[in-house]
């Protein structure tokens, strides 16, 4: 969730204190964002032992959740593993937005797209006794197709010369409402890389569902509370195109208690109890809103909805008071599952613990 860089950065080397406890397996987030890899990495019993991310915003909620871990403010391109100590587990999710199949889809010619090649630099930096165990990243399923596949040959190739065992085999994708109790419609790409010093194949395994017909699925009526009068500002005010948009397409659809999110130049409806994928740019202004009518109004979800709909816990404040609330939306679409982040967790804990000398 880097932004671009801008000329002058500040490269100044930020040094991390800290033993390693051998008991216990540790995990470095780059490309932190809010946390939402940082918190799947922990609920899978994980020792997170330091995180970084240029977003002034993701770097405030980051702190604020996480305070005890180490925190390193700068661009990636900036970072050099004498700032971070070695960790078992490397994770993150480098941005997405060029390899998106809604975007432009410029891949490696996008500035955004060609910091995943700061991965490998600096896996290469570390030796070959202090690299990752296993490298756990997260990425938009179209990854693996784009540019008639040359996008993944590349990450492949760069991997692989950083000294990692890696092929599509060793690339997942979940879906949350599929692998957790989460009824959120959301895809995603994980691609797990193993050590070659470490391993001498990558066995990884992709997960497998393993459905419980007898347990109810939670719907978004779980979770979007309608009993209650929102805040003012989250209601569409009368004569907004936005409002009468959603309303036709409320009158033509299933039902008034599905979500209903804003496109582009269209509202489509969300069925089965299900909320569409949720995105960065869901916030203020922005589209891809989900919207919901209750005895009010059509409004907009809840921060605290949203975010529950994107697998963090309803009891935690999430956010400082300094992050504005469009921000707010932003950085919960733009973060990872926490839920499904630790489906992959396990899977490599699994396999570290497995492994025979």
């Amino acid at each position: 969730m880097l932004r671009e860089i801008e000329q002058g950065t500040d490269c100044r080397e930020i040094a991390l204190t800290g033993s390693r406890e051998q008991e216990e397996l540790s995990a470095g987030c780059l490309f932190s964002g809010m946390g939402g890899f940082a918190t799947g990495l922990r609920s899978a019993g994980l020792r997170v032992d330091w995180a970084t991310d240029n977003d002034p915003f993701a770097s405030r909620t980051f702190r604020h959740r996480f305070a005890e871990v180490p925190f390193i403010e700068t661009d990636v391109k900036c970072l050099g593993v004498r700032q971070l100590t070695p960790v078992d587990i490397l994770a993150g999710g480098f941005p997405s937005q060029s390899f998106s199949q809604a975007g432009a889809r410029k891949g490696f010619d996008d500035p955004r797209g060609s910091l995943f090649f700061e991965i490998p630099r600096l896996l290469k930096e570390w030796t070959p006794a202090e690299r990752p165990k296993f490298v756990v990243l997260e990425n938009v399923p179209h990854l693996l197709y784009g540019a008639d596949g040359d996008w993944f040959v590349r990450i492949r190739r760069a991997l692989r010369q950083a000294g990692y065992w890696f092929r599509e085999s060793h690339c997942w994708i979940g879906n949350v409402r599929e692998y957790t109790d989460i009824p959120q419609d959301r895809e995603r790409l994980f691609l797990v890389a193993a050590s070659k010093y470490f391993f001498s194949y990558n066995p990884f395994a992709a997960p497998v569902v393993e459905p419980d017909v007898s347990a109810p699925r939670r719907t978004v009526l779980d979770i979007v509370d309608s009993s209650q009068r929102a805040a003012p500002e989250d209601y569409l005010p009368a004569g907004n195109q936005y409002l009468e948009m959603i309303e036709a397409a409320i009158a033509k659809g299933e039902s008034p208690k599905n979500l209903y999110q804003l496109r582009r130049n269209y509202v489509r409806e969300k069925k089965g109890g299900l909320c569409p994928t949720l995105t960065a740019n869901m916030g203020i202004g922005g589209h891809n809103i989900p919207f919901v009518r209750d005895t009010w109004g059509v409004r907009r979800l809840r921060v605290e909805e949203v975010a529950a709909l994107q697998g963090f816990g309803c009891c935690e404040r999430l956010f400082p008071e300094e992050v504005p609330i469009h921000e707010q939306y932003r950085l919960i679409g733009n973060a990872a599952c926490p839920a499904l982040v630790e489906v992959v967790a396990r899977q490599c804990i699994a396999a570290i613990g497995g492994r025979h000398d």
